[in-house]
């Protein structure tokens, strides 16, 4: 009675916990439902509809983070902020590494303009995503907010030297400096301002509000000529833009460039006849002009002083220094030119002309005039100054792709100084700009042997080795650099650099073991460095070691735990190591974190995929189908899901389940020939040949490949169930010049479980015309049993009065099938009974039937043999025979007529014949038989058969 108790107590309990994981199941999925309505829900903007589907899905997944996430995003947007903070805190207290939580965290202060806080945020999120984008341009943004100017232009300086091609990065640098820009101005700093606006302009060369503030803050800090640069510029562009012009005049009326500023009004007056403002302005320009210059302009008295008088050298500087001081360079040049044209030789005109040369950028003239005043007083100023100008030329030559030029220029420099450092380094970059890499190393080496110290000189001989593909050199060089100063990051970091340059040139020639080792020498001197780890893991898993790309993605993943991408390989070489289980469970991770991105879901659905193979081949279909199906659970539409769980269910035998499935691929890809091609079969093994037929006619409307139309063919012919067959027998005998012949017409209707027949068999004979009545029955008991059985009654004027017979087969392993039968004959004078029996055996493509007759005829017995032999062909509707036969059996049609009377004699017979089938519907069939009788102990008669065969069924 006890036992009996435990056992309901146990029974109880087990279904009471089956009862429980069912309803966690079910609430889970009903929480992922509700989850992803509120999301849905939250896109269309139905915030209150979205909050009350998160509150029912929290009820039921309390712990969801996604769902809590969403519920602080929720009261955010309704505008209930002190809500939305604590949520999200709540959350990031339980996720601290959940990056969409910290940048709400972060939009919350900011709404509620608490700055100081949403700075902590973003240097929280900026610890655990170092570098990333989008956080640094949220604290960037915070730094305008807090009016931190200077940590903000470190922040805009950093993004773009790491996001230099971001479009993003560039108008998020372009509007901090616009931003900066602003608040100079507004503070009274047009300097600063200046520098804002000039960062802005390099980056954004046609920026409006920079230009225009560039020009405003040139013009308040009275710095005319700055100014007048800008507008020249833009009107080098754009020469008769009426603003443009207007600017430039009002300019040169504050300098009272007063001459220069009618030339710009009749330049405005050509381009703008017709402008009231501009012909109103003629008269008050020149009166202020006038009354600008009425009693004494310096200018005007020593030029006239120098006119009058033009070897007067005070009157020659005084001009000189007016033209300098209002910026009229080329107007000074020409005052130094007219004085030596009287006074070649002054080396003070001289000298300043080098200096207005210099200010004009032509360094080259400038360096020539300074190279004679050299010659003439080879003092260290003058050495130097022409070193300097040298210089600048070469730089000039460099950057108008000048090299040879450039070249003859810095080598002038080495004549006057071997071991100028600036000029060697100047060649060197020549010659890497020329692409010359063996001049350039022989130049930089001679720069060493000057400065053997100069660590920089080295490294910079690193890195042309580098360029050059000569790694190993460069390597090497990096290595020593960062031995001597391991402090110095730039000499390890350009031994690192150079190494994994090396080793992507190795991957690229396929070079894999090299590869390897120049990265392995990476992460000997930088274990985290994710560059080298990324290309271990990949090297070794492209080459098949999967359990070493396995360490790697292990130790990546330790110096960055839940990065998304390693975690995204560590999931591809599980599945290589055929891991599966184990690869779908980070899949799976992923996409609860990144529940959007729609390579997650993929790489889950293909690990999924993979796991699911691998049970198919270790024959276990069961867990094989609950994996696809999970695959189906999240992506319905999966082709290869959809197939894989097709073939399992058809292995099975599942065809009505297999058949839902095919038809939801065929609704998703109503053109795919593998899901009809599927969808024809399983209904033909369901025996549902109409239905087969049309899902293989739209198969070939589709491809009407000959295996496609074949099988069609083949469908088809199995929806007629009616066939209408002519036969006619011809004997001829070596003993007889009587031959005869028998003419039969039948009709056969196919049923689900076999077939019946009925014939009429004809010969016409000297004694009359016979007639015979026949019929035929194939009947299937079971897919192992089926019956034959035949009857017949004629006229008896040429066929036996009365044949019957019935055979049951029997189908066993291996192909092997066998008979047991009885037959019975009644003609004129005699009757016989015969036993039958007969084993069959199929080899591929032959199929064996040897039979025997026990035949009893009263007072005699007799026993017959045949042997049949045939050897099949397309899809074993074609076949050719072989017949053996020893006696003369009751089944002998061409044979009946005689039976009596050579049921005793000695028969031996062999035959041949062949059979095509047409389409699947129409047979031709003929055969040729030789038999031999003994008649007496020396004597012998033969008898030739031929036999055709027409079958067609409708």
């Amino acid at each position: 009675m006890l036992s009996v108790f435990k056992s309901i107590l146990l029974a109880f309990c087990v279904c009471a916990s089956l009862q429980i994981q069912a309803q966690v199941f079910r609430q889970k999925a009903n929480a992922e439902e509700l989850y992803n309505e509120a999301v849905k829900e939250t896109r269309l903007g139905h915030y209150d509809k979205a909050l009350t589907l998160v509150n029912q899905g929290l009820k039921k997944q309390p712990d969801d983070i996604d769902m809590q996430l969403l519920l602080g995003r929720l009261y955010m947007l309704t505008g209930n902020n002190e809500a939305a903070r604590k949520q999200v805190k709540k959350v990031l207290t339980k996720a601290p590494r959940y990056r969409d939580a910290y940048q709400y965290a972060i939009n919350i202060e900011i709404i509620t303009g608490k700055y100081e806080e949403a700075d902590c945020y973003t240097d929280e999120a900026l610890g655990y995503f170092p570098n990333d984008r989008d956080f640094m341009l949220k604290k960037m943004e915070i730094q305008h907010l807090l009016n931190r100017i200077n940590k903000g232009n470190q922040l805009a300086e950093n993004l773009l030297s790491r996001f230099s091609e971001d479009t993003t990065v560039r108008n998020a640098y372009i509007e901090h400096y616009l931003f900066t820009g602003r608040y100079y101005m507004k503070n009274g700093n047009p300097q600063q301002a200046g520098i804002s606006f000039e960062k802005v302009l390099a980056l954004s060369p046609a920026n409006t509000e920079a230009k225009d503030a560039l020009l405003r803050g040139y013009i308040q800090g009275q710095d005319y000529e700055s100014a007048l640069e800008q507008i020249n510029a833009a009107l080098s562009t754009n020469p008769s833009s009426y603003e443009l012009l207007l600017r430039k005049l009002d300019i040169l009326r504050n300098k009272h460039a007063y001459a220069d500023a009618l030339i710009v009004f009749q330049t405005i007056l050509r381009y703008h006849p017709n402008d009231a403002k501009v012909r109103g302005m003629e008269t008050e320009l020149r009166m202020e002009a006038a009354a600008y210059y009425a009693n004494t302009d310096p200018y005007l008295l020593y030029r006239a002083i120098l006119e009058k008088n033009p070897g007067n050298q005070e009157a020659l500087n005084k001009l000189i220094g007016f033209s300098m001081s209002r910026g009229a360079y080329k107007e000074a040049l020409e005052w130094i030119n007219r004085g030596l044209k009287s006074n070649p030789n002054n080396l003070k005109l001289l000298s300043q002309k080098i200096d207005m040369l210099e200010g004009d950028r032509k360094y080259t003239e400038a360096a020539l005039l300074a190279e004679r005043l050299w010659q003439r007083n080879p003092s260290a100023d003058l050495k130097a100054r022409l070193v300097t100008l040298q210089i600048a030329s070469g730089r000039y030559y460099l950057s108008q792709l000048q090299y040879d030029e450039a070249i003859t220029a810095f080598e002038r420099v080495l004549t006057l100084e071997p071991n100028n450092k600036e000029a060697l380094e100047n060649i060197v970059n020549t010659y890497i700009a020329r692409k010359d890499v063996k001049n350039a190393l022989l130049t930089l080496d001679k720069a060493i042997s000057y400065y053997p110290a100069d660590d920089l000189l080295l490294l910079k001989k690193s890195s042309i080795l580098a360029d050059a593909g000569r790694f190993e050199e460069a390597a090497q060089i990096a290595a020593a650099l960062s031995k001597k100063s391991p402090g110095d990051t730039r000499f390890a970091a350009a031994f690192t650099a150079q190494r994994l340059a090396a080793g992507r040139t190795l991957m690229q020639a396929e070079e894999y073991d090299l590869a390897k080792e120049q990265f392995t020498q990476v992460l000997e001197q930088d274990p985290k460095n994710e560059d080298a780890l990324n290309y271990m893991i990949n090297l070794e898993s492209g080459t098949g070691q999967s359990e070493q790309a396995l360490y790697y993605a292990n130790q990546a993943l330790l110096y960055n735990p839940g990065n998304k991408d390693l975690l995204l390989k560590k999931a591809g070489v599980l599945d290589q190591l055929k891991r599966y289980p184990e690869a779908a469970d980070i899949m799976q991770q992923l996409i609860r974190r990144y529940p959007y991105t729609a390579k997650y879901k993929t790489a889950y659905l293909s690990s999924l995929l993979a796991s699911g193979n691998r049970y198919q081949q270790n024959n276990m279909p069961d867990s094989a189908l609950s994996v696809f199906t999970q695959v189906l659970t999240l992506n319905p539409k999966d082709s290869l899901a959809l197939q894989y769980t097709t073939n399992i269910l058809m292995g099975t035998k599942q065809y009505d389940s297999a058949l839902v499935y095919v038809n939801e691929g065929i609704k998703y890809y109503p053109d795919n020939t593998t899901f009809l091609m599927k969808r024809a079969t399983i209904l033909e093994n369901q025996q549902a040949f109409a239905a087969a037929s049309l899902a293989a006619d739209s198969l070939v409307k589709l491809n009407a490949s000959p295996v496609n139309t074949d099988y069609a063919d083949y469908l088809k012919s199995k929806t007629l169930k009616n066939q209408f067959g002519l036969f006619f027998l011809h004997s001829s005998f070596d003993y007889n010049d009587d031959p005869y012949s028998i003419a039969t017409i039948e009709y056969r209707r196919f049923m689900k479980r076999g077939s019946y027949a009925a014939r009429v068999n004809y010969a016409g004979r000297k004694e009359g015309t016979g007639l015979q009545a026949e019929g035929e029955l194939y009947y299937t008991h079971h897919p192992k049993w089926y019956s034959y059985a035949v009857a017949a009654y004629s006229n008896e004027l040429v066929f036996p009065q009365l044949r019957a017979g019935y055979s049951i087969f029997r189908s066993f392993k291996y192909d092997i099938e066998a008979e047991l039968g009885i037959r019975y004959l009644k003609a004129e004078e005699t009757s016989s009974i015969s036993g039958v029996t007969s084993i069959a055996k199929t080899f591929d493509d032959f199929w064996i039937n040897l039979r025997a007759y026990f035949i009893s005829d009263d007072p005699e017995f007799y026993t017959s043999f045949n042997l049949t032999t045939r050897y099949y062909m397309n899809r074993r509707q074609d076949y050719i025979s072989f017949v053996a036969g020893l006696g003369t059996s009751p089944d002998d049609k061409s044979r009946l007529i005689q039976f009596p009377k050579l049921a005793g004699l000695l028969t031996r017979s062999i035959g041949a014949g062949y059979q095509h089938v047409f389409k699947y519907r129409t047979t031709i069939g003929i055969n040729g038989t030789w038999i031999t009788q003994k008649i007496t102990s020396q004597s012998y008669q033969n008898q030739y058969d031929l036999y055709l065969t027409f079958l067609r069924k409708f």
